[in-house]
């Protein structure tokens, strides 16, 4: 059986709406947040420069204003890292008052679970030992009578 070639396999359609749901996800993913980078730096660079500017254009006036949008990113991701470690905090502090009723309840299960199984382990040992001892005694008086005692 001989394949089909290769453009009876593709759309003749120019655009499908896969096509401008692909375009959608790209402008959405990618040039959103590369345009919104530029701007976030030309904005910064724009006021390192009115800054600047307004303090006579100095090197310690941009080392100033430069020190100050190095540090930036470095408050937010501390930020970031505080709420993280706050919600941390929050989550051990309920964790710990909702573990202590629960691990008293499993070994109240767990005492419960001991109880039976000793309960039938202590049944099925009868059930063996119980014979075993009845023709062992059995055996012993039998052999008593036998000698004639």
């Amino acid at each position: 059986m001989a394949k089909p070639p290769i453009d009876r396999l593709t759309p003749s359609a120019g655009r499908t709406s896969t096509d401008e749901d692909f375009r959608r996800a790209v402008a959405l993913q990618v040039y959103l947040p590369l345009g919104l980078g530029v701007l976030i730096v030309a904005l910064a660079v724009g006021l390192g420069l009115a800054a600047g500017g307004a303090g006579g254009l100095s090197a310690r006036g941009m080392a100033d204003v430069s020190t100050i949008l190095l540090l930036l990113p470095l408050m937010l991701l501390g930020l970031i890292a505080l709420v993280g470690f706050a919600a941390v905090a929050v989550g051990v502090e309920r964790l710990v008052r909702w573990l202590p009723p629960r691990s008293r309840q499993a070994q109240r299960v767990a005492a419960r679970i001991a109880r039976k199984s000793e309960d039938v382990a202590e049944k099925s040992v009868q059930v063996i030992v119980v014979p075993k001892a009845l023709a062992s005694v059995l055996g012993s008086v039998w052999g008593n009578l036998r000698r004639g005692r």
